[in-house]
């Protein structure tokens, strides 16, 4: 599994120059900056194409899994929902995937050393074509060639996606979100005991997103991160700071620069969900 530390080159959708450009070329400049390579992916129709690009295995396997969100499935939605075959066969240099069967969106694939964490969102989308959820996990593992570890999804929370729930640190260590009056002490439970199950040890990151999630302002763990640059999103809240120092200091060897975020958060996703990192 390439982890977010051996990348070198992002990809963005090509909608983001066109829609968001100083805050596009500023983000692209620090990526430069650094030395890594920043690409755009042509024919998309949504901002945030970690969802509907492939997860990448190894160097050259990539497997494209079917990309069918039923949040975008619905009226005016559907207008966003981009197709990942246009995508490939219209930008250049994209190795060709390997094709999977199973129902999931990138966003919903926390890649880490050997091992991946996906919501059950995943296990409700497919069942129809699977006689069990062992046999769903093992088709998964199959696909990633690796552990697949499942977490419940958020509560009435339209994505069922893991990216803004959790986030790997190193193998053994995830940052998880810092919800100090969390409502949903059930979720929280679940999500403990997967960890412990797993031998996961946790950190938690400030989350400041509104109980109504109808936008992701304040969800720091959403940053992005390439080879040893980590960019914090930044809303201009107290928080920020906390933030930033806390992945400053689990990431000593990272060059880790604050940005601000909101231009994107108000769309409903944040730094890893409008990036697509792979290694070449």
């Amino acid at each position: 599994m390439i982890t977010d530390q051996q990348t070198n080159t992002v990809y963005f959708s090509n909608l983001l120059p066109e829609e968001f450009p100083n805050e596009f070329q500023g983000l692209a400049k620090i990526i430069k900056d650094a030395g890594y390579k920043v690409k755009l992916l042509v024919g998309t129709e949504d901002f945030f194409c970690r969802d509907f690009m492939p997860v990448q295995v190894s160097e050259k396997d990539f497997v494209q899994f079917v990309f069918r969100p039923e949040a975008y499935l619905k009226g005016e939605e559907l207008s966003f929902l981009t197709d990942p075959f246009q995508v490939e066969l219209m930008t250049p240099d994209l190795i060709k995937p390997r094709y999977s069967p199973i129902i999931l969106d990138g966003g919903n694939v926390i890649k880490g050393e050997g091992k991946a964490i996906i919501t059950d969102r995943v296990l409700n989308d497919n069942r129809y074509q699977f006689p069990n959820d062992e046999a769903i996990i093992e088709r998964l593992e199959f696909d990633l060639k690796c552990k697949v570890i499942i977490i419940p999804e958020y509560p009435n929370e339209a994505t069922g996606h893991a990216d803004g729930l959790i986030r790997f640190v190193d193998a053994n260590t995830v940052f998880i979100n810092d919800t100090q009056t969390e409502p949903e002490k059930e979720w929280l439970t679940k999500l403990l005991k997967v960890l412990e199950e797993n031998n996961l040890k946790y950190i938690k990151l400030p989350c400041e997103v509104d109980e109504n999630m109808e936008t992701a302002e304040g969800l720091y763990l959403n940053y992005l991160h390439v080879g040893d640059l980590i960019v914090v999103p930044q809303f201009g809240f107290e928080a920020d700071l906390k933030a930033l120092k806390i992945i400053t200091q689990v990431f000593p060897d990272c060059k880790v620069l604050p940005f601000k975020a909101n231009w994107i958060a108000k769309e409903g996703g944040v730094f890893s969900c409008m990036s697509w990192g792979v290694k070449n």
